[in-house]
């Protein structure tokens, strides 16, 4: 069976609290795994304040499932998020023909270890000799 890499991004209700968003999350994942597939990410954001009312709501929960699945696994997914009224949107895209997860993996951390050596701290002394000098 042929996985593609796909991406579901759902908005949840407000009033949910992290045991809600927590189970919603974890019946997608294991629907994606019945089916022989392969989560790389789930990432949960914190309550954000929407552009636009949806459902009537003026704030939500935003999570990011990314993963890889056979087509048929997307109508299970997508029938899932539809039926739930805990869910105000959804939408599911299809990152790629070809799913590596090793390789989707590797770049995640590339990324990551890239973004940590960017953030170390800078040496004062070193990169400012000359205010040393002066007493500064």
């Amino acid at each position: 069976m042929k996985l593609h890499h796909y991406e579901t991004f759902y908005l949840l209700h407000p009033d949910l609290n992290d045991e809600d968003r927590a189970a919603i999350s974890e019946r997608l994942q294991k629907i994606i795994i019945e089916k022989n597939g392969q989560v790389v990410k789930n990432d949960p954001w914190p309550l954000q304040k929407l552009a636009y009312k949806t459902r009537k709501q003026t704030k939500g929960y935003y999570i990011v499932l990314e993963y890889g699945a056979a087509a048929d696994v997307i109508f299970d997914i997508n029938r899932e998020l539809r039926l739930d009224d805990r869910v105000l949107r959804f939408m599911t895209s299809k990152l790629g023909e070809k799913f590596d997860y090793e390789a989707i993996i590797k770049a995640y951390q590339d990324k990551a270890s890239k973004r940590n050596v960017s953030e170390e701290p800078i040496d004062e002394a070193a990169t400012a000799p000359e205010l040393q000098e002066l007493g500064e």
